[in-house]
């Protein structure tokens, strides 16, 4: 079967939701199948709907024997009214067209006159959601939609994709399979897509152990130059209000005044809205307990979580929330948000602790529990290591979606 896999980034970038196409990507290869992944040529996702930001070369690649196709993002003048006018007039409805949805028009000819794919995995975003219905309607073959929908919690839902809003529940309904991360977003296209109970897989993401062989704590802490002995309270994401940035600095603040002794590592990108409020808050952080790194490479990430003390995710805008599995895999407690995937993998005292988000006092309390009890925080690292070993490998999570394919498809 040669499969087509849909998504607005791939390798050398590893998001979440990139990552997880790679990885099933590559996986196809152990199930008989071949695979071509096509994309945009956006790095940062500014570049999905302007001039800024770092881009890729478009064109054909091969990387560990999958076929990369990159297409180039257009930037045309005017592009509000081009928006406003597609979501009212153009095939597809207004999710499609809602940023940050991307003009590429080569890619739009491309996918309309391809054909030789017989089956497409459609991950992500709407514009991607929308072509592989297309390809899929025209060609007769399966559709496999991963929405990768962040919708937040059922008591603060968030739809920042406008995911709903035209064509997308109908893309859905006609999908082979859709794909969730977590229970609620399962709940969502059920009780308001419209999709078959039988037709959903809540799968998650996972992890390769074999990328955790070699990771040393002291690296990372001779690169950061934080002493032996210096706890480290670690997030690692794209820094900004909702992925919970801002209640994880007040918190940290209110522990400093408190006396707590810690130093919190900002690890990834700095978006625009949290680094103003650094700026508006740096009077109040002690010298020397903050350090915010900026981008992280892949084989970087293993030494942080190694020497963190604590991994902090108190995000509303995780799907499922990879980064408590990286904490884990490290042996470290975690603390989650409750909103996405977190609270299926979180066993609240045994493995981790939950948060609302934006509740800084509760936030307060957890990492200061966790900072002055060593023997809880060792025991929870170690009971989430035991569990992503045993449920969420990439090897555990790829089978898994293959195996239903493939009886879906007999």
């Amino acid at each position: 079967m040669k499969i087509l896999h849909l998504i607005h980034r791939t390798w050398p970038y590893h998001g979440g939701a990139e990552r997880y196409v790679w990885e099933h990507a590559l996986a196809a290869e152990r199930w008989g199948h071949t695979s071509t992944v096509v994309t945009t040529d956006a790095w940062d996702m500014s570049w999905l709907v302007s001039k800024k930001g770092r881009h890729l070369q478009p064109g054909k690649f091969i990387r560990e024997g999958i076929e990369i196709i990159r297409f180039p993002v257009a930037h045309p003048p005017a592009q509000n009214l081009f928006r406003a006018l597609f979501r009212r007039f153009k095939k597809g409805g207004p999710d499609r067209f809602f940023y940050p949805n991307p003009f590429i028009p080569k890619f739009d000819k491309w996918i309309s006159r391809a054909d030789g794919f017989d089956l497409v995995h459609a991950n992500a975003m709407p514009f991607l959601l929308h072509g592989g219905y297309r390809y899929a309607q025209k060609n007769d073959v399966p559709l496999v939609s991963v929405p990768h929908a962040n919708l937040g919690s059922p008591s603060h839902r968030i739809e920042p994709l406008h995911y709903f809003a035209g064509e997308q529940p109908e893309v859905l309904r006609e999908s082979k399979l859709v794909v969730a991360h977590n229970s609620f977003e399962a709940s969502v296209y059920r009780n308001e897509c419209g999709v078959k109970e039988e037709n959903i897989l809540i799968l998650g993401s996972g992890i390769d152990p074999d990328e955790w062989t070699g990771a040393d704590g002291e690296l990372a802490r001779r690169a950061l130059s934080i002493p032996q002995k210096k706890k480290i309270v670690l997030s690692v994401t794209a820094h900004c209000r909702d992925k919970g940035s801002f209640t994880l600095l007040d918190s940290s603040i209110d522990l400093w005044k408190r006396g707590e002794d810690f130093i919190l590592v900002l690890a990834g990108p700095v978006q625009s809205d949290f680094r103003e409020y650094l700026d508006a808050r740096s009077k109040d952080v002690p010298q020397g307990k903050l350090i915010v790194t900026g981008y992280v490479p892949e084989e970087i990430r293993k030494h942080l979580f190694h020497a963190a003390w604590i991994v902090t995710a108190p995000s509303r805008l995780d799907a499922f929330g990879i980064v408590l599995l990286d904490g884990w895999m490290a042996g470290k407690p975690v603390i989650g948000c409750n909103a996405g995937g977190m609270p299926d993998l979180v066993h609240a005292g045994e493995n981790g602790f939950l948060v609302d988000f934006g509740d800084k006092e509760d936030l307060s309390e957890k990492i200061s529990t966790l900072l002055k009890n060593e023997e809880l925080a060792v025991t929870m690292g170690e009971n989430g290591k035991r569990r992503t070993i045993a449920e969420y490998t990439w090897q555990i999570v790829t089978d898994r979606f293959y195996r239903e394919l493939q009886e879906r498809l007999k």
